[in-house]
This record gives C-alpha cells, sequence and structure tokens, in this order.
C-alpha cells in the first residue's frame, strides 16, 4: 500500500474508509467466528439444522450438562444463530438459517472467496503471481 503521505488528499481518505469497514467487518466476523469456536456449540448447530431440539435433548446429545448446554444455548441466541421459543414446561431451539447463511457469504466474501474479489490481486507487489 503506498504510504498516506504521497496520494493526494482524496486517495488517501477512500483508502482510509475502505480500511475502516474492512476493519469493522473484520471485528464482526470475527465476534461472530469466535462463538463458534466453542465445539459444543458446532455440534449444537448441527444437531439444530434437522429441526428444533430441546435444550435437555442437546446436553445429552452432545455429553454437557443441562445448565452448560442452556450456557452455550444463550451464546448462541445472543449471536443470533438460534431462536428459542417456549413449548410448555420446555424451550426449544431452532438455527436462524438466514443468518448462519449471511455469516457464511459474509466470512466467503471477507475471505476473497466469492465474487469479484476472488480473481482480485490488488496492491500484491512482488508477491503478485
Amino acid at each position: 500500500m503506498e504510504p498516506l503521505e504521497t496520494m493526494d488528499a482524496g486517495d488517501a481518505g477512500e483508502r482510509l474508509v475502505r480500511a475502516a469497514g474492512t476493519r469493522a467487518e473484520a471485528e464482526r466476523l470475527g465476534a461472530a467466528v469466535g462463538v463458534l469456536a466453542e465445539p459444543h456449540r458446532l455440534l449444537m448447530l448441527r444437531l439444530l439444522r434437522r429441526g428444533a431440539r430441546t435444550a435437555g435433548f442437546l446436553a445429552d446429545a452432545v455429553g454437557v450438562s443441562a445448565p452448560t448446554a442452556s450456557h452455550h444455548l444463550a451464546v448462541l441466541a445472543e449471536a443470533g444463530l438460534v431462536e428459542r421459543r417456549a413449548s410448555g414446561p420446555y424451550a426449544c431451539y431452532a438455527v436462524r438459517t438466514e443468518a448462519l447463511r449471511n455469516l457464511h457469504a459474509g466470512l466467503g466474501r471477507f475471505a476473497g472467496a466469492s465474487g469479484a474479489a476472488a480473481g482480485a490481486r490488488d496492491e500484491a507487489g512482488p508477491c503478485a503471481t
């Protein structure tokens, strides 16, 4: 990247705005990925892909206590990846499919695995192939 002092003001400003957007997106995606970095949460999401389940079912299925399962489900719900609804005396959890799809797409775009960014070799300098 060209040093900011050698760019005209308009070009420098545009690059700073682009970098800030990239930084904000990286922080947002990083937080979401951090939620998924816990193996029990990934297992729960995998089980929920077939439909809503109770916290007790998920606790038994992944081998954790009910309070631990409830904690993990609360973290997933706070991140917007699952939704909770009451069903009589039970709490049922379901995947928020659209949120998971958006996360997947966002990671692909950010990492350059899809769209125009996939072929871009911006500012590769001596590493250009």
